[in-house]
């Protein structure tokens, strides 16, 4: 998406009609690693996880979105 198409996008774009996500069902897993906490979202569909669609993200970086403002 070049610079022009990303400006012209609406403030608060509709992520599969604007951006092209697909939405995906995810697992979540806690793990302790090296003393940091961390949580591992792995894909429902094993194809979709052999295709590496997983994210490994920091707890401060996740929140409930009931709880984020």
């Amino acid at each position: 998406m070049s610079p022009e198409e990303w400006e012209a996008l609406p403030m608060d774009p509709d992520p599969k009609a604007d951006l092209g996500y697909e939405p995906l069902e995810l697992d979540v897993i806690s793990a302790e690693n090296r003393g940091v906490n961390q949580l591992l979202f792995l894909p429902s569909d094993e194809e979709a996880l052999r295709a590496d669609a997983f994210i490994v993200a920091d707890e401060g970086a996740v929140c409930d979105v009931r709880d984020c403002r």
